[in-house]
């Protein structure tokens, strides 16, 4: 605990609050009793602040400050509040001591007083500046995730194009087989069957070219975009997603 301050308040008191000797015997005897009555908080505040009990000791020298202010009694009120952790009070404090004038012939500790308020008053606005950015987290940045589902569907992908170009081929040789049976474009009824398989094949080589296309558009979206990292706290994008496969049909949905 800082007390190098404490030191110049009791001469200060004394300076504000005892008047010269020709003065007091001039003055109404309750003048006398409440620079006593002063004195005394102020002193109280003192040994107060010493031991750590800030509340009272600030109640001592906000007594005393009622009683006979003075910028230094101010500036102990500041600090008491500071110890306390009331930060705005404590400012308040400092700015009535820096709006307060001073005369020419302002004692030493006045101007002392109004030196300190400044000072602390500045370093106290640093010290929370300085807390207020320590406490400040930088946004994170959103990751991305990974490559695997995009390669994993662009696999699909190739399966699929793979079974459409196979099955393709496989109607293709059955048509080409009915055709060279078949005179005029009439068949044989035994040659129903394979026109069956023909058909067949060729509504299974649509449907594994629709399926095999859409994953690889999906595919391609995956490996762009790589859904599934942490978003930043600052991204309000929603990314979704959605691929349906089936045979005969397909559908992939991007969206923010």
């Amino acid at each position: 605990m800082r007390l190098r301050w404490l030191v110049p308040l009791v001469p200060a008191l004394f300076l504000t609050l005892a008047p010269p000797a020709r003065a007091t015997e001039s003055r109404p005897a309750s003048a006398q009793d409440k620079r006593a009555l002063a004195l005394e908080h102020a002193h109280q505040g003192l040994d107060a602040y010493r031991a750590g009990r800030f509340e009272e000791a600030y109640e001592h020298f906000r007594e005393a400050q009622a009683l006979f202010p003075a910028p230094t009694l101010l500036v102990h009120m500041a600090r008491c509040q500071r110890r306390l952790g009331k930060v705005v009070e404590a400012r308040a404090l400092y700015e009535e001591v820096l709006a307060q004038g001073l005369p020419e012939n302002a004692p030493p500790p006045f101007v002392e007083a109004r030196h300190n308020a400044e000072s602390e008053l500045a370093e106290m606005e640093a010290k929370l500046a300085a807390e207020s950015k320590a406490t400040e987290r930088p946004a994170p940045v959103p990751s991305r995730g990974s490559i695997l589902p995009g390669v994993i569907t662009l696999g699909a992908s190739a399966v699929g194009l793979g079974v459409g170009v196979a099955t393709g081929a496989m109607s293709m040789a059955k048509v080409s087989d009915l055709r060279s049976r078949c005179q005029a474009d009439h068949c044989a009824p035994a040659d129903r069957a394979l026109a069956d398989q023909a058909r067949t094949l060729g509504h299974a080589s649509t449907a594994a070219f629709v399926v095999g296309g859409a994953a690889a558009a999906a595919g391609v979206l995956l490996l762009v975009l790589r859904p599934g990292g942490k978003a930043g706290a600052t991204t309000g994008a929603v990314k979704v997603l959605r691929v349906s496969v089936g045979i005969g049909r397909a559908d992939v949905e991007f969206r923010y």
